[in-house]
This record gives C-alpha cells, sequence and structure tokens, in this order.
C-alpha cells in the first residue's frame, strides 16, 4: 500500500476517535459542585499543576447513558429521591442539567441498641437520609457485634421511605442472644516454626469468650513476625463456638535490605542502610543490623530476635519473647558530644492489651562538653541497670488510632557493679486518651518524669530534656532544658509534658489540627516550683497506611520568636 493512503487512513482512524470524545461539563443547583461530581464518577482529570492545560475533561459519548444512570444513583444515595438528569449534546460537549430537588428527610429512628450500638447510627432525625450512611451504620454495629463476642445475633435494620412526603423512617432492632466460644483451633504451619511460636501470638484459647478484635489484633502479631508471605485466619461458627482455622505460608524471600537517604530536622540529612533475615535457623527468629549516619549522629545497631524462648512458670501456654541489641552511637549536641557502647537484654511479652518488657541494661557514655557549659560534667560513665516496662493498651489501632486509652510506665534501676558506676533511679509515667465524635477527634497526652541519683552523676544524655515533634512544637529536638538551671539546654531531673490536640477532616484524607502543649523540666529531683513553657500551633496530617504524615507549626505564648516547623511520620497519640 502507497505510504501516502496509510498516513491519510490513519488520519481518518485518528479523526473518528477523537469526534467520539468530548468535553463534560455540569450544571447543577449547587447542591455538589463539579468537582465532586467528577470524582463520583472516577472520571480523570488534568493534574492541577498542569495549569496550562483545559482543566475540563472529555468522556467518549458512548458513556453519556451510564453517567447519567450513575449520577442518578449516587443522588439517591445522598438522599434526592427526586433527582432530574438530561444530557444535552453539542458538538464539542455534554452537558448534564442536574437538578436535586428536594431531599428525604429522617422523620424518625426507633432502635433498642444500647447505648454503644446506638452511637454507630449515623444518621440523625430531621436530616438528610443517605442510603450510604444507612449501609455503613449496619455495617459497624454488625462490626462492633463481634468484638463483643456476640455471633448469634439478629439484628433487623428498616429504613421505609415516603417519596409523596419526602420522609423516611428508620428501625434498628437488635436480640443479642448469648455470646460465643472459642472452639477448634487448627495450625497449619511451616515445617520449621514450632507451633510454640504461632500460639504465642494468638490473643485466645479454646473455651475463651469470642471476639474479632482479638482475632484481628492475632492476625497482626502473626504478620509481624515477619517468616510468613501470607497469614490466613478463618472463623467457621458452629452452633456457639467460632471454630479458628489459621494457614501460615512460609517466607520465601527472607533476607531484606533497605537503604536510603533523608531529613530530619534534629539531625539534617542523613543515610540509612537497614539489612534483615527473617525466619533466621527457623522459630521466627530474625537477626538485622541498622546503620545511620549523618553530620550529628553516627549510629550502628544489632538485634537478634527470638519468639517464644520460654514458656511462663506456672503458665505453661504463654511465652516470653527475647531480644538483644547492641548499639554504638556518636551524636553531636549544642551543647555536648557524646559517645556511647551499650547492650539491652529484652524479656518480653504481649498479649492482646497488654504488654511487659523486662531486661537488664548496660552503657559506657563519654561526654565531652563543647567549651564552658556549666553545670555539663565531662568524662567517663558507666552503667549497669534492669528495668522493667508496662503497657496498657486499648486503643483501636496502633497507626491510626480514634478512640481509646494508652498507659505506660517504665522503671530503671542504677547499679553499683564499678567503682565509678552512677546509682540512681528514673521513673517515667504516660497516659494518652483518644476520642471521636462524629469527625472531630479529640486527643490528650501527659507524661511525668523522676530521676533520683545517689551515688556518682549521670551522664547528661539520661537526663530529660524537652522539645520536638512527639514533645513541646514551639521547640526543636531537646531544645527545652531545666528552666531553673544556669545554662540553657541543660538536664532536668524532674518533667512534666502534657499535650491537647483537636483534628477534623478538610478534604478525603486530609486532616487539620490545632493543638496546645506545656513542658515543665527542673535541675533537681521532685522539684515542680518552676515556671511552665506552653505553646500553641496547627497542622496538617495525611492518613497513610502506615500511620499520619504531620506537619505542624508550633510557637511559644510568651514568645513568638520562638517557633518551629516539624514534619514526622507516625501517630503521637
Amino acid at each position: 500500500m502507497n505510504m501516502r493512503y496509510i498516513i491519510v487512513v490513519l488520519f481518518l482512524i485518528l479523526s473518528l476517535q477523537s469526534s467520539d470524545m468530548k468535553y463534560l461539563k455540569f450544571k447543577t443547583d449547587g447542591v455538589f459542585d463539579d468537582k465532586r461530581l467528577y470524582d463520583e464518577m472516577d472520571i480523570e482529570r488534568v493534574s492541577w499543576y498542569q495549569f496550562w492545560k483545559d482543566q475540563t475533561p472529555k468522556i467518549n459519548i458512548k458513556l453519556i447513558n451510564s453517567i447519567e444512570d450513575s449520577l442518578i444513583s449516587f443522588y439517591k444515595s445522598q438522599g434526592y429521591y427526586h433527582v432530574r438528569v438530561e444530557a444535552n449534546e453539542t458538538n464539542e460537549t455534554i452537558l448534564f442539567d442536574i437538578k436535586a430537588n428536594s431531599p428525604i428527610v429522617v422523620k424518625s429512628i426507633q432502635s433498642n441498641l444500647e447505648p454503644k450500638y446506638r452511637k454507630l447510627i449515623k444518621l440523625k432525625k430531621d436530616k438528610k437520609f443517605k442510603a450510604f450512611n444507612f449501609i455503613n451504620s449496619k455495617k459497624d454495629i454488625k462490626h462492633k457485634l463481634l468484638e463483643d463476642g456476640f455471633c448469634n445475633y439478629n439484628l433487623k435494620a428498616k429504613a421505609r421511605i415516603d417519596i409523596e412526603k419526602d420522609i423516611s423512617f428508620i428501625t434498628f432492632f437488635l436480640t443479642k442472644n448469648k455470646k460465643c466460644k472459642i472452639g477448634d483451633i487448627t495450625i497449619h504451619a511451616p515445617k520449621n516454626i514450632h507451633k510454640k511460636v504461632i500460639t504465642s501470638r494468638l490473643n485466645f484459647k479454646k473455651g475463651d469468650d469470642y471476639s474479632s478484635k482479638r482475632v484481628n489484633d492475632s492476625y497482626s502479631t502473626l504478620s509481624g513476625l515477619g517468616a510468613f508471605d501470607r497469614v490466613q485466619i478463618e472463623t467457621n461458627k458452629h452452633n456457639s463456638n467460632m471454630n479458628i482455622d489459621i494457614n501460615l505460608l512460609k517466607k520465601v524471600k527472607r533476607v531484606r535490605q533497605e537503604a536510603g537517604i533523608g531529613y530530619e530536622t534534629d539531625l539534617g540529612m542523613k543515610s540509612v542502610f537497614r539489612w534483615e533475615q527473617r525466619n533466621y535457623k527457623g522459630d521466627a527468629k530474625k537477626i538485622s543490623f541498622d546503620l545511620k549516619y549523618s553530620k550529628k549522629e553516627k549510629f550502628i545497631k544489632n538485634s537478634f530476635f527470638w519468639p517464644a524462648i520460654s514458656a511462663l512458670p506456672y503458665y505453661p501456654n504463654h511465652y516470653i519473647d527475647l531480644n538483644n541489641e547492641f548499639i554504638y552511637s556518636e551524636v553531636n549536641l549544642n551543647s555536648f558530644n557524646e559517645k556511647k557502647y551499650a547492650n539491652y537484654l529484652h524479656f518480653m511479652k504481649d498479649y492482646f492489651l497488654y504488654s511487659i518488657d523486662l531486661g537488664v541494661g548496660l552503657e559506657h557514655i563519654t561526654i565531652q562538653k563543647r567549651g564552658d557549659i556549666c553545670n555539663i560534667i565531662d568524662g567517663k560513665f558507666f552503667l549497669f541497670f534492669p528495668f522493667a516496662k508496662f503497657i496498657i493498651d486499648t486503643r483501636d489501632s496502633k497507626l491510626n488510632p480514634k478512640n481509646g486509652i494508652y498507659l505506660s510506665n517504665s522503671f530503671e534501676m542504677g547499679i553499683k557493679s564499678f567503682a565509678n558506676s552512677s546509682t540512681y533511679s528514673k521513673f517515667i509515667t504516660e497516659a494518652r486518651i483518644i476520642q471521636t465524635l462524629g469527625d472531630l477527634t479529640i486527643a490528650a497526652k501527659g507524661k511525668l518524669g523522676l530521676i533520683q541519683e545517689f551515688e556518682n552523676r549521670l551522664p547528661e544524655s539520661k537526663l530529660f530534656l524537652g522539645g520536638g515533634a512527639f514533645s513541646n512544637r514551639a521547640y526543636g529536638y531537646k531544645k527545652i532544658g531545666a528552666y531553673d538551671a544556669q545554662c540553657d539546654e541543660v538536664g532536668g531531673r524532674t518533667m512534666i509534658a502534657t499535650t491537647i490536640e483537636a483534628s477534623h477532616p478538610i478534604y478525603k484524607k486530609l486532616e487539620g489540627a490545632i493543638f496546645y502543649d506545656t513542658t515543665l523540666i527542673s535541675k533537681d529531683s521532685f522539684y515542680f516550683n518552676t515556671d511552665f513553657r506552653h505553646s500553641v500551633g496547627f497542622g496538617f496530617r495525611y492518613i497513610t497506611p502506615i500511620g499520619p504524615v504531620k506537619i505542624d507549626f508550633g510557637l511559644d505564648i510568651e514568645n513568638y520568636s520562638q517557633n518551629t516547623i516539624h514534619f514526622q511520620i507516625g501517630q503521637s497519640f
């Protein structure tokens, strides 16, 4: 075929294809804007930064009928049952003329639900009836019932719509019946992983009250071992029992390496490297090496984790984990440089809402102060201390919690082992509470720290400092020292830190927040007669599967020139 004819044919094909594409526009009465409708119809648009391009999307004319049906379905799901949609087509444009008309209003809500279930109803009297909210209300109530152990419930949820009067009548009636029990538990595990490792991760045993939360948390802890490519937990109801079937597929690629560069507010530019082998010599053991390098910090850590190393005395069905960490670090702070060798041996037990960490630590620390800084002593310090940490965590999620309480108590006691050993006690207690009411989430946090020295002084890095993304956000990381010290950035032996924060969705996964932080640090033990440092601020959170990505701006309310911007990934509450 002549090349000229090929070009003509291709031109005709492209012309026909382009003639099928037309600009999509909406004419509405203001109930929903164009952006919302494009999103709901899943219409791809030009990115906002491509400002030089026409922002109006195009669609194939063959999709007119399907888009019209989708628009009607969307409006009805939002309570507009009398919606009228008309498509008008020109040479270049398809215009959907939409009239929402009067919405359906909730006239009454009748239920016999207990308050904890009734608050899950997302419909309100005298407000618009939204089918989406009605469906989600049923879903959330059923989810909560399974969390509470009721698997034989009978929930009757109805929405009666009176189209002529534009009203709806909602009813929720529940018969809970008795709670279910955990029945038979069947485990299918790889050959090189003992079943005790699996059972040590389960938050239930045969005969316990059933709870879907316990099952879901067990799924998370099994996945957290990193020894499996797939974790599958199936539940099968048999009368009033829930039988559990656990299937685990072994990890094929056991070695993982990660490297990257990044930036931290307190450290500046940094490079990181991590090497990890999972299921090391079987039984889900793990060995890893972490390296971090920046201008202010050099850090090497070796960890060895051995799950279910031994059964607890008098509790043969409960096992403890062993974790050993060896660390070498060099840190350059404004007031001193620190070099540290440390080893921490942990014996840990997690069970549903509770966590216990008992162990012993060894630290050899060298402090070299930078210049003539008062209250800071340089030299070599040797610390030998047993430690304990107890946690109660009722939050509904560890990554993005919306409700619950977190309580933590930690204690360490320095013991004399060499002539220059420091003997001391250090206690930290922390409480967090988070509560969501509608779309508004209120979170509060309080922390108390106390240090008592008995013989030989502690190195500066073991004392309390404040400031940073998880502390007082008007200040940089560890920039708040003892208020009653003669010099700045000197650590304290008494610390109180509190935070209250309110957050609310702005758009989809983006949230806005305001906060109030206070910090008290004094140089002496059990000394509270000093001033707090108060800060206020605002920030934004983008919710991701690994936790919120947060940016905060805080300023000291008594000194506006003292302000800082913080960037972090992870939850503070």
